[in-house]
C-alpha cells in the first residue's frame, strides 16, 4: 500500500499476538466493558479464527495498528481497524477507509460499539447507521 504516511502492511503472524491483544485491550475493551466483561478467551478464539485475515500496519519497522477485512461479492466488511494512540487523529484512519473504498465493491459494512467515539468518525466519512445489533451499530456506505 503506497500512501503519504509511509505506512506499509504485512500479513499477521503468530508473533503479533501480544501486539494485537494489547492494542485491542487499550482501545476497545473500555467500550466493551460498559456492557460486559471483556474476555481474553473470546479474544483468543477470535485471533485463532481470524488471524489470516488481519493485516499489520507498519511505520518503518514499528507496528502501529492492524485491520481485518472480508470481501463477499460486492460488499467489503471491515471487521477490525485499530491504530495505536500515537497514530490516531493524523488522517491515517481516513486514508485507510478511502483505500478500502477504492476497491471494486458496491458497499462497505462495519460494526461499531454504540458508545464508541468512532461512530462520529464513520459518520463524517459518510457511513450511515443501518441497524442495531445488541450494543453495536451496523454502519454502511454505498459506493456505486
Amino acid at each position: 500500500m503506497k500512501n503519504p504516511f509511509g505506512i506499509k502492511e504485512r500479513k499477521c503472524n503468530l508473533s503479533d499476538y501480544n501486539f494485537i491483544y494489547e492494542l485491542t485491550r487499550t482501545t476497545i475493551f473500555p467500550y466493551v466493558s460498559a456492557y460486559l466483561k471483556p474476555s481474553k478467551h473470546v479474544f483468543d478464539e477470535s485471533f485463532r479464527k481470524n488471524r489470516k485475515t488481519i493485516k499489520i500496519l507498519l511505520k518503518g519497522k514499528r507496528r502501529i495498528g492492524f485491520y481485518g477485512i472480508r470481501k463477499d461479492k460486492n460488499v467489503l466488511t471491515v471487521n477490525k481497524l485499530f491504530l495505536s494512540k500515537t497514530y490516531q487523529n493524523m488522517g491515517i484512519g481516513t486514508f485507510l477507509m478511502n483505500y478500502f473504498e477504492s476497491s471494486d465493491i458496491q458497499k462497505i459494512r462495519l460494526e461499531v460499539w454504540d458508545n464508541n467515539t468512532a461512530v462520529k468518525f464513520y459518520e463524517k466519512l459518510g457511513y450511515k447507521i443501518k441497524a442495531r445489533k445488541g450494543h453495536k451499530y451496523v454502519m454502511e456506505k454505498s459506493l456505486r
